[in-house]
């Protein structure tokens, strides 16, 4: 069965005086499929999330959710969006069961299905057992996957997160894709907004953000194929000492955390003649690009893959 597009956003731009937040942003989203937005802070995402889920209106462009024109009927698209903000905005006064029933409500979920869908949900998310705790007694992590909770209870053809594990500790986040992954398995359009790369890594698609444009876009494999040229590692005890070592000619060094990436021209360098450069002590070879080693060429180079 051939999975249709519940998400196509073409050409859309958005300015706010002279600042121009998103600039002919394209995406499409079939059923089931994970799509990861990623970039720094400022690069737009949130801009492009906010238009996604229809709560605000671009300057230009056209936006169609699960078949509807979102910028003429948002009211209409709006059945088919579970949209979680960036911003935490539930009920703390309330008890976990009791956001997720008003939010059932909200969303027009019929009586007798609630009880169900709200502990199937709780119940995958870890959360069953404090379902009678009032959300200001929540850790970060439990609120988050609360928010998503009451996101996914009218059961959305279309999911719209705006960097939802931003502090959450690692077994939330864990929980929190377990939660993705069965969604879209059962056909929901996923668009994830985040800056860690590890999660963008989990989508089926990616796309590379930097102000205000998407620069890169399409499965890991192929970003993976973008950057014409070689990226060796060099990794030992206090690798930033050697940089000044390393000839400028043999192209942009960028620090890694404990280890050095250079990016060089495909075939320049001869491996074994930088180690004996460094008289041995460092293990040096050629490995694929990271997703940061994509994006730090694309962005120093003005490179644009969309």
């Amino acid at each position: 069965m051939v999975k249709s597009e519940l998400i196509i956003s073409e050409n859309i731009s958005k300015s706010f005086g002279d600042n121009h937040a998103l600039v002919d942003f394209s995406l499409q989203v079939k059923q089931g499929e994970i799509s990861g937005i990623v970039g720094p802070d400022g690069a737009g995402k949130t801009t492009a999330m906010r238009i996604l889920s229809t709560v605000s209106y671009p300057n230009s462009g056209a936006l169609h959710i699960n078949g509807v024109d979102a910028l003429k009927d948002y009211r209409g698209a709006r059945k088919s969006i579970g949209y979680m903000s960036q911003k935490f905005g539930l009920y703390t006064d309330m008890s976990v069961e009791e956001n997720i029933n008003f939010f059932a409500d909200l969303q027009g979920v019929p009586y007798k299905e609630i009880a169900d869908r709200r502990k199937m949900l709780l119940t995958a998310s870890g959360m069953y057992q404090f379902r009678s705790r009032l959300v200001g007694r929540l850790s970060g992590g439990m609120k988050q996957k609360l928010a998503l909770c009451c996101a996914l209870i009218h059961e959305p053809k279309v999911l719209i997160l705006d960097e939802p594990t931003n502090g959450v500790d690692p077994v939330s986040r864990r929980e929190f894709w377990q939660i993705l992954n069965r969604f879209a398995s059962d056909g929901t359009a996923i668009v994830y907004a985040t800056s860690y790369l590890d999660e963008a890594e989990r989508c089926n698609t990616i796309n590379l953000m930097n102000k205000g444009k998407i620069i890169a876009s399409g499965t890991l494999e192929h970003l993976q194929s973008l950057p014409n040229i070689d990226i060796i590692e060099v990794k030992g005890e206090k690798v930033r000492n050697i940089i000044s070592s390393i000839p400028s000619d043999y192209g942009k060094i960028w620090s890694f955390g404990s280890s050095l990436h250079i990016h060089v021209a495909k075939g320049r360098v001869d491996i074994n003649n930088l180690k004996s450069m460094l008289n041995n002590k460092y293990d040096i070879s050629i490995i694929t690009p990271t997703l940061e080693d994509i994006f730090t060429y694309l962005t120093y180079t003005g490179e644009n893959h969309e």
